[in-house]
């Protein structure tokens, strides 16, 4: 099911008379690994309507897809059926995708860095999918929201004096 509310933002150094109306869009699917692509036809399609460049688009439809993928695994107890729900709000400069959970409260903030240095077969399985997520967008946030686990990936889009579309410093 999509859902559909207004949100009132204010215009960066404006006023009321200032104020844009935007949507905010969210779908709440089962947190199963067989809704991941329901989850990204979501993404991509908003993606689409809001005009983000598609490496953009497809940079957070990897990280979504590694965040939906952790949430399955890891979110909710074996046996126990849970819920993700996605939230955007897109906008001119920003597209933001919002990830929530009411799983086991997760802050990535506590992972370890993974060594790059050391040789693939030498590193521990596993480690590389928060700094993936990390790579491919322009900010990400994590934090408990009405004890909810609260993950906002957002990709910053602006356009050069050539009109050309550019997102995040990462290669």
């Amino acid at each position: 099911s999509v859902v559909t509310v207004n949100c009132m933002r204010f215009a960066a150094g404006g006023d009321r008379h200032g104020t844009k109306v935007m949507s905010v869009v969210t779908r709440r699917l089962p947190a199963t690994i067989e809704q991941l692509p329901a989850a990204q036809a979501f993404l991509k399609s908003l993606a689409d309507q809001a005009g983000l460049d598609p490496r953009l688009a497809g940079r957070l439809e990897l990280a979504l897809e590694e965040v939906f993928v952790n949430i399955c695994h890891y979110a909710y107890p074996s046996g126990k059926p849970g819920e993700i729900e996605l939230r955007v709000l897109p906008s001119s400069e920003h597209f933001v995708l919002d990830v929530l959970d009411d799983g086991q409260p997760f802050d990535p903030g506590t992972l370890p860095e993974p060594d790059l240095s050391m040789p693939l077969e030498q590193r521990a399985v596993g480690g590389l999918g928060w700094f993936l997520i990390r790579q491919m967008v322009s900010e990400l946030s994590c934090r408990c929201e009405q004890g909810r686990n609260l993950v906002s990936l957002v990709m910053r889009q602006t356009t050069d004096e050539d009109g050309h579309t550019s997102g995040s410093s990462h290669g």
